[in-house]
């Protein structure tokens, strides 16, 4: 074994490999960067690319760029406050207060020592376990896979800070929303409004980037300043680089966390940070400040993001059952190349299999090695005015969120939930628990269907893993129910009375939450049933805010949104920067989006940042320029507008 470990490593950093590796690491960087260009999205652009290299050289270089985006992705989720992809969603929480208190590189820093910590350790967790896991990733049937869903779902009473009942609301809504187009159990169409972006269900990017990057947006619009409120240089770099040694044993557990849930098909990079950072909300109780920038609350989601690609490997060499998404691509590159993985790699195609084991190896400490480097100037996007920045984000995230299907559809919901992930927020509607709903919502529905048909509860009391991780759940839902109690004891009386607007907001959910229930009800009961019940609970959840509401009770915030002022809790200080984001699609419907982006852009520095005919004309120019090459390194065709049914023209206009 030694020696084929030796071997293997040679082959990695000799000849044409490691070049093509550094050339995997590069692309993942700049698409981690890229909001919502993530590992899957870069490794299908790569996939034409590598067909015909040599098998180690192409797989190197598919490893490099899956690895590293998880380590990229962190320069978005800290600086802008929007996810670079689904993996670091919860980054957000405490990255982006960190990069606003002008603490970026302290952030930038910590989250990539972890970053390394986790990729080594599923490096050699990979190692040991490559022999070893069949029986590990065998014990886990539906019953196992609908207790860990379950078990994700009980992370939300962890993050729903003081109103356990509004958390359970935004989960709800979360699941509803991924219920959205085929059903599981009979493959019938529901809730899609016959209309054929439905069809098959929302796309995951547009949900988690509407909902994280929009309220941030719309805050930072009228606050009107920088993202930071100092310079966030200094010695920042070495503090993060300390505190994430100094929480080692935390980094440890979360990449132990990540490696292992890695190993689950299916599940992926989209639950695992939740998972990790309700971990460290739970056991890290001293002078926790989760949610309001603790850098504990970077370490462990980052940690985890990148362990569990040593772990979604575990399932994708030994049995051809792709770990994730990125791994599903990574698959089908395998083989293109000539290599097909299964249980022969372990005797036949060994090489390989240490080959990736050092590759992965390899590009994360290349990976975190560049973004240390180039954390420095990046950072020092945070001191710039964020009315210079606003336009070319919004017009960025918009264009990641159309990449999902490239469809209007894609931009329309995109900037709708976006619209009503602002009023989440104020009103103390935990975001997080609707994204957990809705990454577990197709997992959950059909590990339930499969779990009554396959198990009866004797069967399910003499399966060990079923019963640890019920044991789990439970223990998780004690420690949140606790910490609820602690935090309403320390939160002002009067921190969030209710208003005309939340009773509004309030009666928008109840529409929502009761929808299933009418929409699904002349389907077939195994299509029928969940969403009934989702819908149910939701509806009683509901009932008692509004009981409490009306007895003139109090809703406290969550514990993400105690450090928002008064200011922005008001509806005429939030109707002008909303319209800023819907303004780019009423453009694009008339001109398309290639042309609405620049004249959004121009129109936003002229008025809205007070800039010079001549700035405003300079950043249109750069904001065509830079979606041109985008739309041709993606070979993309923009969405339309009433000028293209009038005119041909040619592309990017068409």
């Amino acid at each position: 074994m030694i020696e084929t470990l030796l071997i293997a490593l040679a082959t990695v950093l000799s000849g044409e490999s490691l070049l093509y590796l550094a050339g995997g690491v590069a692309l993942g960087l700049v698409l981690g960067v890229l909001p919502g260009f993530g590992g899957t999205v870069g490794l299908s652009l790569l996939l034409p690319f590598v067909f015909g290299l040599e098998p180690t050289s192409g797989i190197a270089m598919m490893i490099g760029l899956m690895s590293v985006v998880a380590t990229a992705d962190t320069f978005p989720a800290v600086l802008i406050g929007v996810p670079g992809s689904v993996s670091s969603q919860a980054t957000v929480l405490d990255g982006f207060p960190m990069a606003k208190k002008g603490e970026a590189a302290r952030a930038l820093a910590a989250a990539f020592t972890a970053s390394l910590l986790g990729g080594i350790f599923g490096a050699v967790v990979l190692t040991l376990v490559i022999q070893l896991a069949r029986p590990l990733v065998l014990a886990f049937g539906t019953g196992e896979m609908l207790m860990l869903g379950v078990f994700g779902l009980t992370i939300v009473g962890v993050l729903t800070g003081a109103s356990a009942l509004k958390g359970v609301i935004a989960a709800c809504a979360g699941l509803i929303l991924g219920m959205i187009g085929i059903a599981p159990g009979t493959s019938e169409y529901r809730m899609e409004f016959g209309l054929l972006y439905f069809s098959n269900g929302v796309p995951l990017i547009v949900i988690a980037i509407a909902i994280f990057a929009v309220p941030e947006i719309v805050d930072l619009l009228r606050r009107n300043g920088a993202v930071a409120q100092r310079a966030p240089l200094g010695g920042g770099w070495l503090q993060g680089a300390r505190d994430a040694w100094r929480h080692r044993w935390l980094a440890l557990r979360c990449s132990g966390i990540g490696s292992l849930i890695g190993m689950l098909p299916g599940l992926g990079g989209s639950v695992i940070d939740w998972v990790a950072y309700g971990h460290a909300v739970q056991t890290e109780r001293k002078d926790a400040r989760f949610g309001k920038g603790d850098v504990r609350g970077v370490i462990a989601p980052e940690s985890a993001n990148n362990a569990k690609e040593g772990g979604a490997l575990v399932p994708t060499l030994i049995f051809g059952i792709p770990g994730s998404a990125a791994t599903a691509i990574l698959l089908g590159g395998m083989v293109l190349l000539g290599v097909e993985p299964g249980i022969q790699m372990l005797t036949t195609d060994l090489d390989v299999v240490y080959t990736i084991i050092w590759s992965l190896a390899i590009a994360n400490i290349l990976g975190a090695a560049a973004c240390l480097l180039l954390a420095r100037p990046i950072s020092l996007l945070t001191t710039v005015n964020f009315t210079l920045l606003a336009p070319f984000i919004i017009g960025l995230v918009l264009f990641a969120s159309f990449n999902s299907s490239r469809s209007w559809g894609d931009l329309i919901v995109a900037v709708s939930i976006g619209v009503v992930a602002v009023f989440m927020r104020r009103f103390g509607y935990p975001r997080p628990a609707l994204m957990i709903g809705f990454v577990l919502s197709t997992g959950l529905e059909t590990n339930f269907y499969q779990t009554l048909q396959f198990y009866s509860l004797t069967d399910l009391a003499t399966r060990p893993v079923f019963i640890a991780l019920v044991i789990v759940a439970a223990a998780s839902i004690w420690l949140g129910l606790r910490m609820n109690r602690q935090r309403e004891t320390h939160l002002s009386p009067g921190a969030h009375r209710q208003s005309w607007q939340q009773w509004a907001f309030l009666v928008l959910l109840a529409a929502f939450c009761a929808a299933p229930l009418l929409l699904t009800r002349e389907l077939m009961f195994t299509a029928r049933v969940f969403p009934a019940a989702v819908a149910s609970v939701a509806l009683c959840a509901l009932l008692v805010v509004a009981v409490k509401m009306g007895r003139g009770g109090v809703n406290e915030p969550t514990l993400m949104d105690l450090d928002r002022s008064d200011a922005s809790r008001h509806l005429s200080a939030l109707a002008p920067q909303l319209l800023w984001i819907v303004l780019p699609l009423a453009i694009a419907a008339l001109t398309g989006w290639f042309l609405a982006f620049g004249v959004f852009v121009f129109i936003f520095l002229w008025f809205r940042a007070n800039r010079s005919l001549l700035v405003a004309s300079f950043g249109a120019l750069i904001a065509w320029a830079t979606l041109f090459i985008l739309g041709a390194l993606l070979r993309l065709d923009f969405p339309g507008g009433i000028l293209q049914t009038m005119f041909v023209a040619p592309w990017p206009l068409s």
